[in-house]
């Protein structure tokens, strides 16, 4: 048999390992830590999974949505869109710098057709301005929308939250 020198204050043997007796609850603490922190971090990724997946499907409904009313618009009015093209076009054509070759080839014609093509998509520019206007689609516009809406919302709020009250007070009686 083995001696061990016994520490007369403590009674414990002075061969043994102190933190020993403790190991095993301090790993079953690190492992119960590391398990809360995997389920955080798992229920994290889920909603954030859920809430990418989400925003997609809102967008991909919205840019389909759009589709269609770009389509029905242009079913309805094919000359506006044309016209609408056209001078996209020419505002393409406008912001393109010119080429030697073009310089050449139309001189004071060319200069003539960038001109034009210029004021074309001004004029579209502010046409489209003043049908967004016309729509209520302009900044004040939206800003009275939107403050309207949350005035409705607001009032709806209440009035559900007071027939809610009521219906509690009449449920006591």
């Amino acid at each position: 048999m083995a001696t061990t020198d016994v520490d007369n204050d403590t009674g414990t043997d002075q061969g043994q390992d102190p933190g020993a007796e403790r190991r095993p609850g301090v790993r079953q603490s690190a492992s119960e830590a590391y398990e809360a922190a995997r389920q955080r971090t798992s229920a994290l990724y889920g909603s954030a999974r859920e809430r990418a997946m989400t925003a997609y499907e809102s967008t991909r409904e919205g840019a389909s949505q759009a589709g269609r009313r770009a389509a029905d618009g242009i079913d309805a009015n094919p000359f506006a869109a044309v016209i609408g093209g056209l001078a996209i076009g020419a505002a393409v054509a406008a912001l393109l710098p010119r080429t030697r070759q073009e310089n050449r080839a139309l001189g004071p014609l060319g200069s003539r057709i960038n001109e034009t093509a210029r004021e074309a998509a001004i004029a579209a520019r502010e046409a489209g301005r003043d049908k967004l206007g016309e729509l209520g689609l302009d900044r004040e516009g939206i800003r009275q929308r939107l403050n309207d809406f949350t005035t409705n919302a607001g009032d709806a709020l209440k009035s559900s939250a007071g027939a809610a009250a009521d219906r509690v007070k009449t449920r006591k009686s």
